[in-house]
């Protein structure tokens, strides 16, 4: 009897040790945020038309974010995918420039947490841009190529706050470029003659603030639910760049929606997943 009761006393100790192991291991928490609106845009492309244009646009957003050390959570890595399309009409509804682009970002920021419900992010993100404009009204070059990269300053402030029993964030972000590369050929020159004749003298430039100012700003409210967390927010976007003596203008304004989650993933040898998590390609 005496034997029994030593042994379950010994299970239970063990029991109670590796749970509390499991509650002190911390994992690093993904959080995925995804976002669609709606934008008001206006576009200035002197290599297409000296006028102004402007329309309407559609925005999709995609960014992940996690520490890089759960121990020590001070610096996290940030991806991030945007991709827009619309159409713009000159002052006189003459023409037409349709537009797409797309922006890969990659970088880090160090967190700072000067109160409990504060949050302060600060870093640099990395940033490819690719995309395209086609105008209707000019035939000799009717489409421009846009492609650059640059190196953004970013800030971010996260505050929670309470409201009608929901533990609600507000978060306010900035990017702006501070150095990088940009594609502009010279203007009236012909993409025949840059690619295919192999010109492309005066083309790539050097950007940073003395020839490209841009800010890109997003204020938003995170929403929870019972089983879901939406966000609701606000994005303004203003670029400016100059080379080969032309001056490149674009202004958006958007109304944007979408969700919020954090997530695990695990893969490979070294990053397997805890023994209570249940998979259903799992055999063994």
């Amino acid at each position: 009897m005496i034997k029994n009761l030593v042994v379950l006393c010994t299970l239970l100790i063990v029991l109670n040790t590796k749970a509390q192991q499991t509650e002190e291991q911390k994992y690093a928490l993904t959080t995925s945020v995804s976002t669609d609106g709606l934008s008001i845009v206006s576009i200035v492309d002197p290599y297409l038309s000296p006028l102004n244009y402007s329309g309407l646009g559609y925005v999709s957003t995609d960014l992940e974010r996690h520490f890089i050390s759960p121990n020590t959570p001070l610096i996290s890595t940030q991806y991030n995918s945007d991709f827009t399309v619309g159409v713009t009409l000159n002052p006189t509804a003459t023409a037409t420039i349709l537009y797409y682009e797309r922006n890969y970002g990659r970088g880090f920021h160090y967190h700072l947490k000067p109160q409990s419900d504060t949050q302060i992010l600060l870093g640099g993100l990395m940033d490819l841009e690719f995309g395209f404009k086609q105008n209707s009204r000019n035939i000799n070059n009717p489409i421009a190529f846009d492609l650059s990269s640059n190196l953004n300053l970013s800030g971010i402030l996260m505050h929670d706050f309470i409201l009608f029993k929901r533990t609600m964030q507000l978060q306010l972000k900035l990017e702006t470029p501070l150095l990088g590369s940009m594609f502009v050929p010279l203007q009236g020159s012909s993409y025949y003659e840059m690619f295919l004749l192999g010109d492309l003298s005066n083309t790539l430039h050097f950007s940073s603030l003395h020839n490209k100012i841009g800010i890109n700003e997003t204020i938003s409210l995170d929403i929870p639910f019972n089983h879901s967390v939406w966000r609701i927010g606000m994005n303004y976007h203003n670029l400016k760049y100059k080379a080969n003596h032309m001056v490149f203008r674009r202004t958006e304004f958007s109304l944007i929606a979408g969700t919020t989650f954090d997530f695990m993933t695990f893969a490979g040898r070294k990053n397997k997943a805890p023994k209570n998590f249940i998979s259903t390609k799992e055999i063994l």
